[in-house]
This record gives structure tokens, C-alpha cells and sequence, in this order.
């Protein structure tokens, strides 16, 4: 009924897509192929790597119709590091852990978190893009409260998933 009392806001909308320009958001939908052409009823989003090739995919949760998976292929040929944390101390899925590394001394950080949205639950394993490069220098996990751990990892896996247990375990 959100179509009979608004003219900005419809109950079906197309999907929209950013890309990051490292200075600012630009909205590439229009670019991007058929599907952001189309009006969806979305609602919902997750994300991961269905297929497990490193790539982050997207999936769409539609009202009353079927899903929508965006395949991420723009990834191919690029390397990658993918793993799940499993906490002891602290929290099962390591939610608050932060993650550090680098790159050809390029130093970077995330938070571990547990998003989602309506609906949704996103993949739990991280995965960071290495681009060209062949390696990781070294990753590092500030384990979060009540832990007081940090985990160091100097030869890190590429092109795989694996885990990393509180402790430094890799497997």
C-alpha cells in the first residue's frame, strides 16, 4: 500500500551498488548489469563466499519471492586470506576481536562483528583481499574480553580458509 501514499518511497526498489573511490561513495547501479535495473522488494542481506573462491557474494532477501545472489566475480586472479576465529576465553565466534595485518608493510585493522540484517546473518569466516600481492606479511587478533590474548601468525595460508583458535592455533 506504500505505493498509494508515497511518490518517494515504493514498495519495490531497484538495488543499489557503491563503489569507494577512496575518497568518496559513487552509486555505480546504473553500470552494473540488469539486476540494479529492476525493482525488487528487498528486505533482507547477507553476505559471504557461497562458493568458497574468496570472492564476498551477496544475497538479496525478497518479500514474498525468491532470493537474489549476486556472485562476486570481480575477485579472479587476485589472492586471498580466509578464516573463522574460535574462541576459548572469550566469546565462541571471537565477536569484538580486532584484526590487524599487513601487506607490502601496509598496515591494516578491522573490528570483528556479528552484522546482518533483517533476517539476514552474514558469513562468520573473514576474508581479506591480497590483490596482486602473494602474501600476508603477518596477522595479528587482539582477542576481545574477557580475553586478554593476542595471537601473532607470521606465515599465514593464502588462497584458503582456515582457522584460527584463541592461543594461535592454526588448522
Amino acid at each position: 500500500m506504500i505505493d498509494m501514499y508515497s511518490t518517494q518511497v515504493h514498495y519495490k526498489e531497484p538495488l543499489l551498488l557503491f563503489h569507494n573511490d577512496g575518497k568518496r561513495l559513487v552509486d555505480v547501479s546504473e553500470v552494473s548489469g540488469d539486476v540494479f535495473r529492476k525493482p525488487y522488494p528487498a528486505r533482507g542481506l547477507a553476505i559471504g563466499d557461497y562458493d568458497n573462491d574468496g570472492c564476498v557474494d551477496v544475497m538479496v532477501a525478497n518479500n514474498g519471492g525468491a532470493p537474489v545472489l549476486l556472485r562476486n566475480n570481480a575477485g579472479q586472479g587476485n589472492h586471498w586470506v580466509g578464516f573463522k576465529l574460535i574462541g576459548k576465553t572469550c566469546n565462541r565466534d571471537a565477536i569484538g576481536a580486532r584484526i590487524t595485518w599487513s601487506i607490502k608493510g601496509a598496515k591494516r585493522t578491522r573490528l570483528k562483528n556479528s552484522g546482518g540484517s533483517y533476517l539476514s546473518s552474514h558469513d562468520i569466516r573473514e576474508v581479506i583481499g591480497l590483490g596482486s600481492a602473494e602474501k600476508l606479511d603477518w596477522l595479528e587478533v587482539q582477542w576481545p574480553a574477557p580475553s586478554k590474548q593476542k595471537d601473532r601468525i607470521n606465515v599465514v595460508p593464502v588462497d584458503r580458509y582456515f582457522s584460527i583458535t584463541e592461543g594461535g592455533k592454526i588448522g
